[in-house]
């Protein structure tokens, strides 16, 4: 019994070290968090934007099927609508007629745009106007970020 008390008081004088009280804040810890919530504010933001454009994607998708369809001109017609309508709900472009909505696309984009009221319109077969219709849809989707100019045409006229 004697060696094991002696032994208790040897660890008697074995003290511990103290722990700090306060968190010590570094400038470097700091600086980690304030990059990690930039990358998560970062990754955020390309994530809504990837879902913003999802319409988009899937207007391109469904263009390349309708690149061989018998009605083309008149669905992608439509289409262009349709995405204008999506991201733009009260884009005065909407309620246009045929004419206007032909002009307004044509100021949007530089590519030519074939007239649509005789692609649209007639029996004729014209392939190389519906290919020409084609490749501007797919140029002016491409382009197209969400927000299409508002402008005043047609001109109103005050009297």
């Amino acid at each position: 019994m004697a060696d094991t008390h002696s032994a208790l008081e040897q660890l008697a004088d074995i003290s511990e070290p103290m722990l700090p009280a306060d968190f010590a804040f570094t400038p470097a810890m700091g600086i980690a968090l304030l990059g990690l919530l930039g990358l998560v504010f970062l990754l955020y933001k390309m994530y809504r934007r990837w879902r913003y454009f999802a319409a988009k994607r899937q207007a391109l998708a469904l263009l390349e099927q309708l690149s061989v369809a018998e009605d083309a001109p008149g669905q992608i017609n439509m289409l262009l609508k349709r995405v204008l309508q999506h991201y733009q709900r009260d884009h005065p472009a909407l309620s246009y007629n045929s004419k206007d909505w032909q002009h307004w696309l044509a100021q949007q984009h530089p590519l030519p745009l074939p007239d649509l009221t005789l692609l649209l319109y007639s029996n004729a077969n014209d392939t190389a106007a519906r290919e020409q219709l084609y490749q501007f849809a797919r140029a002016w989707l491409r382009a197209y970020q969400g927000k299409a100019a508002v402008n005043c045409w047609p001109e109103a006229k005050h009297a």
